[in-house]
């Protein structure tokens, strides 16, 4: 099916839908379908974001065609795609992970696989199904009937949900694991973990061992990790680390380190760059600090508990004697 008759289609069964009733937003489109979507995007634009009328052009829309919105949703509901700003002055660019997947030639595809996984089970009816039936789809009319009862969709809506579920459960081989996967896929599907792979957590002073050679003289202190658990980030740098290619050097003094909030770490996930704009978010507090080589910005949970500011002020001293090591003459 071409570009346009997709697009046809999809819009088609969007009016089908809402003259059936209004059903919460799910995908329209499978993982497969919306991966191909960002490859499309990520041809035509690269790493640039771009407004919504050259996202729609890239997948054969008008600007305002009600397909181009259903597919820019999707692909949100999946997290391929990264959207700044608001209303028509929004532009929109392929995300990292989806990046990841596109550009992966790998012979070997097993973070491949992994990173498709995360993609395929993040819109929430997606994880809801899967939780509902880890281990295989009861029949059609019972997983419906879920759909209807728990989810509120209407019946149509419900096996439109179903139909795209199957497909992307069949593409990804959800019910059929490859063993090569299954390791890292516990991290994926429990979207709260919060113990990194490796046992090694916040505070830990760690080394980075690439092509066999030390990267950090003196060791690196972990300061927080990728929402996936697979990159960790240290006060030697801003940009991610492998976690399989690093050992502990030190474990952290404090029982229970604070963990870098998750906001940050998307931030930093997506940053290449040495300095950083932080974004402070609802529920968070911003505190600046002049020094004389420029200011230091503390990003931190409003409302601390005395327990949370004894473990932050346990932290801040680790990071404070490593850093008068290093600028002692």
């Amino acid at each position: 099916m071409s570009d346009q008759s997709e697009a046809t289609s999809a819009e088609a069964k969007s009016g089908q839908k809402r003259r059936a009733g209004r059903s919460p937003s799910y995908p329209v489109l499978s993982v497969q379908k919306a991966v191909e979507k960002a490859r499309a995007l990520y041809e035509r634009e690269g790493d640039y974001a771009a407004p919504v009328e050259s996202v729609a052009a890239a997948w054969g829309y008008s600007a305002k065609s009600s397909g181009g919105r259903q597919t820019l949703a999707t692909l949100g509901y999946y997290g391929l795609i990264e959207v700044q700003g608001d209303g028509d002055a929004r532009k929109i660019k392929v995300s990292e992970i989806a990046r990841r997947i596109l550009l992966d030639q790998r012979e070997d595809e097993t973070e491949k696989k992994v990173l498709l996984r995360r993609v395929a089970l993040n819109p929430k009816v997606h994880k809801a199904i899967y939780n509902k039936y880890p281990v295989g789809l009861a029949s059609d009319n019972s997983v419906v009937h879920f759909l209807v009862f728990d989810f509120l969709f209407n019946k149509e809506a419900a096996h439109e949900v179903l139909a795209e579920f199957k497909e992307t459960a069949g593409y990804i081989g959800l019910y059929e694991p490859d063993k090569t996967v299954d390791k890292n896929v516990s991290e994926i599907h429990n979207a709260g973990a919060e113990k990194p792979p490796l046992d090694i957590k916040v505070g830990d002073k760690v080394q980075w061992s690439s092509q066999g050679v030390d990267q950090f003289p003196n060791g690196a202190t972990v300061l927080g990790f990728s929402d996936d658990n697979l990159w960790a980030f240290t006060d030697q740098g801003m940009s991610g680390i492998p976690v399989k290619e690093m050992k502990i050097m030190e474990a952290s003094p404090a029982q229970t380190p604070p963990a870098m909030p998750q906001h940050l770490a998307d931030i930093v996930a997506r940053s290449g760059q040495n300095t950083l704009a932080i974004e402070v978010k609802k529920g968070s507090r911003k505190a600046v600090f002049p020094v004389d080589e420029g200011d230091v910005t503390l990003i931190f949970p409003e409302n601390m508990s005395a327990d949370g500011l004894a473990e932050l002020g346990q932290y801040l001293n680790i990071f404070l004697k490593k850093e008068q090591k290093k600028a002692a003459p």
